[in-house]
């Protein structure tokens, strides 16, 4: 398969250097060890629960969170609603659903690391309605692992097996993997973190992505609607905080998780970049002044009148049975 012609690949280093970095990343990385995190840095073995939980010795708020709160659509009422630092939010029942690019990309890895993170679910439990199929799933994620259902296994070793002898997209994914990047945010004292597929060795920072749509529309409408230009940028804000290292070219891998497993890498703008990182400064300051002041308000008010746009009203113009006056 022809490399895309948009990525450098000249840019990627031989494997030697590659491995060199990681272990130089790795001197500096932190192993966590429990507690609160007080200190910025590259963090290792945070559990998933840890990470989205109250882990740092003050609020913190994750790339997820910062685009449920950012404008122009976000809303942080909606954010607090769920959040673990609301006492009365509701509780959150376990679901079978889960990050299929995630789990395509520790396959990628090697089948050890896979059975490390992941655990099928048995077949004498079609459902969680039993005690012991409910003491099976609990027991699973408390030990740190997501339990995938039988149907889910063939998605991923086809996903896998799809983009495996695809050099560019392997190579986009070579990094430390499974890194905590928290830092806090020195203009309003909020921890901040966010969690890549992978810690890059280079200036090039990549994520994997499952979509119904891996054509170039179907990912552009994918990065609008889920705002994935700002974890992006948020990762890249990270690791120049942490690491010191600019993050020079910003790539979303898509796949279809059904047959035949389409993909599609797509390099993001600049300017993409640049807006998300805006986006998340006005979410992290909305952050900072909603927990100090207690009040988390519902969408935000533009001001600005909803008119029609230019095609609803040619449609209407054109059509011969409306009258030109009411």
């Amino acid at each position: 398969m022809n490399r895309n012609p948009d990525i450098d690949t000249d840019a990627f280093q031989s494997i030697g250097s590659i491995v060199g970095k990681m272990v130089d990343g790795m001197k500096r990385d932190i192993a966590y060890q429990g507690g609160k995190i007080t200190r910025n840095g590259v963090y290792r073995n945070v559990p998933m629960s840890v990470y989205h939980s109250d882990c740092c010795d003050g609020p913190s708020i994750s790339s997820s969170g910062l685009r449920e709160i950012a404008p122009p659509d976000g809303c942080p009422l909606k954010f607090w609603d769920n959040s673990y630092l609301n006492p009365d939010r509701a509780p959150e029942e376990p679901k079978d659903h889960f990050n299929l690019g995630k789990a395509v990309h520790t396959l990628l890895l090697g089948e050890d690391g896979f059975r490390d993170e992941f655990v099928i679910r048995p077949e004498e439990f079609p459902d969680y309605k039993t005690k012991a199929a409910r003491e099976w799933r609990d027991a699973q994620i408390a030990a740190g692992k997501t339990v995938l259902l039988p149907s889910a296994l063939e998605q991923i070793e086809g996903m896998a097996d799809r983009v495996a002898r695809d050099q560019t997209f392997i190579d986009l994914l070579r990094g430390d993997v499974e890194r905590s990047v928290i830092y806090k945010d020195q203009k309003t004292g909020v921890w901040v973190k966010t969690r890549p597929d992978s810690i890059p060795t280079d200036n090039v920072i990549a994520d994997l992505k499952t979509t119904s749509d891996a054509s170039d529309r179907g990912c552009a409408l994918s990065v609008r609607k889920f705002n994935y230009h700002m974890q992006l940028a948020l990762a890249g804000t990270a690791i120049r905080e942490v690491r010191g290292v600019d993050i020079r070219d910003h790539v979303l891998l898509f796949i279809e998780p059904k047959r035949p497993y389409a993909y599609n890498i797509k390099p993001i703008d600049a300017q993409y970049i640049e807006l998300g990182a805006r986006q998340n400064r006005a979410a992290l300051n909305a952050f900072a002044e909603c927990w100090n002041s207690g009040f988390w308000p519902t969408y935000w008010y533009s001001g600005v009148t909803i008119s029609p746009t230019d095609q609803f009203e040619k449609m209407i113009e054109n059509e011969p049975s409306i009258p030109k006056a009411a």
